[in-house]
């Protein structure tokens, strides 16, 4: 997970970050398109259409994010947050469609031997895979410093441009030098390498819409944490969600039978803010308080009924040596008769 921030300083980061994918990709197309105009290269052509797509795939992050940011509303108590990880499931579609796409071309190439590159062509492929790679290494960077799967998928979806440009680059002046079958070999080999990538991508969002547990290393710290609270004798059940790049979390700790509702409500208190200490990625956590040793299923507590007639019976003969033997008998005289008048009351009323 992330590094904890504010919401506003985090949508800032994807903002910046999306506006300069797009600047870069947008001059790229345009590079790219002009040396196809020039080379007359269909393979440079593709690798400009390449760049227009990307375009589309950061817009789909950027509103994935700007969607996640926004505050729970009515409809949406728990957040937005799950909006990243659909943007991310976007991207991973347009990826594989990416790599189905570049298989295509390399079995066209295998059945008409290739096409050879131009100078121009060459230098601008070789200028603009330099440039994706770069882009691609800081949106991965970005979106593991945040917790963004949408970011990371995006920068996934930049790699996915420079395998494929480099293949094309490598098979084409593979070609010039007689080993035309490079080209479609290379194609067909990177073709895989985005099908895997795009389809780990949808995999990834769909386990984050499913409500996926965070890593074991996660889940220690949130029970530490909990454990680690003065007044907290157990911590039981613990279990957590990921919520796009949040943490929903559900505890359940056990405090002495003896305390009062309001001491374990400040003991559960003081757990949530433990928590959220200790991950700062948890947006809500909800912690339930039980008596420790705990109720046993009939009701009774778990040390025995004998424990808690011996209690009810040192507190009847505190308060009958409060009033001494005849203000203990009047007292029960009198809530015998209370209770006859009331079975009464009761028999003349149903």
């Amino acid at each position: 997970m992330g590094s904890s921030m504010s919401a506003e300083a985090r949508q800032r980061l994807i903002s910046r970050a999306g506006a300069l994918t797009i600047l870069v990709n947008l001059t790229l197309t345009v590079a790219r398109g002009a040396a196809a105009f020039l080379s007359g290269s269909t393979a440079v052509l593709a690798d400009a259409a390449n760049s227009g797509t990307d375009i589309l795939a950061t817009l789909v992050v950027l509103g994935g994010s700007r969607i996640a940011a926004l505050p729970p509303d009515r409809n949406h108590p728990y957040g937005h947050e799950k909006a990243e990880p659909v943007a991310a499931k976007f991207v991973g579609i347009i990826v594989t469609i990416a790599g189905l796409v570049t298989g295509t071309g390399a079995l066209q190439a295998l059945r008409s031997g290739g096409e050879p590159v131009g100078a121009i062509a060459a230098v601008v492929t070789a200028a603009s895979i330099a440039a994706k790679e770069a882009l691609a290494r800081y949106l991965a960077r970005l979106g593991r410093r945040i917790g963004s799967q949408a970011v990371l998928a995006d920068a996934a979806n930049q790699r996915t441009d420079v395998l494929a440009s480099a293949a094309a680059l490598a098979g084409a002046l593979g070609g010039r030098f007689g080993l035309p079958l490079l080209d479609p070999v290379m194609g067909l080999a990177v073709s895989g390498l985005i099908l895997r990538m795009g389809l780990g991508l949808y995999w990834q969002a769909v386990r984050d819409l499913m409500d996926r547990a965070p890593d074991p290393e996660t889940m220690a710290q949130l029970r530490a944490a909990a454990r680690s609270v003065a007044g907290v004798r157990e911590v039981g059940e613990l279990k957590a969600r990921v919520f796009g790049p949040a943490i929903h979390v559900d505890c359940k700790v056990s405090v002495d039978e003896d305390l009062t509702v309001a001491e374990g409500h400040r003991i559960g208190k003081r757990v949530k803010a433990a928590i959220m200490r200790a991950v700062p990625e948890c947006r809500n956590v909800l912690v339930h308080v039980n008596p420790y040793p705990g109720i046993a299923p009939d009701g009774e507590n778990r040390a025995g009924s004998g424990a808690v007639e011996a209690k009810a019976r040192r507190e009847r003969g505190a308060f009958e040596g409060d009033l001494g033997p005849a203000g203990a008998a009047g007292a029960d005289a009198a809530a015998h008769a209370w209770q006859q008048g009331t079975e009464g009351h009761m028999d003349r009323t149903s």
